[in-house]
């Protein structure tokens, strides 16, 4: 796992979130209202901005950045994540209700959830979702031609890795593939 890990949030030589000294790395939890919650590493946001309207594209710094939302068609958003990628066109930002948090964390205190664990924290938690993740396949296509971006299956497609944080259910999205396809969705 930590390997793993590494790899993936060092795929930036010049993103630098893993002290060697102190083996610590700075994350930030993004809240989810209808899955669990994202973790990234601090250093990829490039900034949190206030927004209460809910939005498919968003302009920073004169650059427009496609939207993807962790939150119910029904939550009013409350802010914008605008996360740094690759290249610049591939910059996304995370239109979120709630606050984000950041922790110093050992990458040892990130524990796999392995596939059990995971269904079970879904069944507990996210009913919906684990319903919504066990339909059929050709249900899951049918879905994903809806224009609501935060259809649970499209979210489960950019998950990296489930994780335990603290006894608590976390996923670190695939970045790289979400952007991609919000990119080539907008072109």
């Amino acid at each position: 796992m930590a390997n793993d890990l590494n790899r993936y949030f060092k795929q930036d030589e010049d993103v630098g979130v893993l002290s060697i000294t102190t083996g610590q790395l700075t994350i930030a939890r993004i809240p989810s209202s209808s899955s669990p919650d994202w973790i990234v590493p601090q250093a990829l946001i490039l900034s949190i901005d206030n927004y209460d309207e809910r939005i498919w594209n968003y302009i920073w710094r004169d650059q427009e950045v496609s939207v993807y939302h962790l939150l119910a068609k029904d939550d009013k958003p409350t802010h914008l994540v605008v996360l740094e990628s690759v290249t610049d066109i591939h910059r996304i930002a995370l239109q979120i209700h709630g606050e984000v948090t950041f922790h110093s964390v050992r990458i040892a205190d990130l524990k796999d959830a392995d596939d059990a664990t995971y269904q079970a924290e879904l069944a507990t938690h996210y009913p919906d979702l684990l319903t919504a993740l066990n339909a059929p396949n050709d249900e899951l296509v049918e879905r994903s031609r809806t224009p609501n971006l935060a259809d649970y299956s499209l979210q489960q497609d950019y998950i990296f890795q489930p994780v335990m944080l603290a006894g608590e259910l976390c996923v670190v999205p695939d970045l790289d593939k979400l952007s991609h396809f919000l990119v080539d969705l907008d072109s």
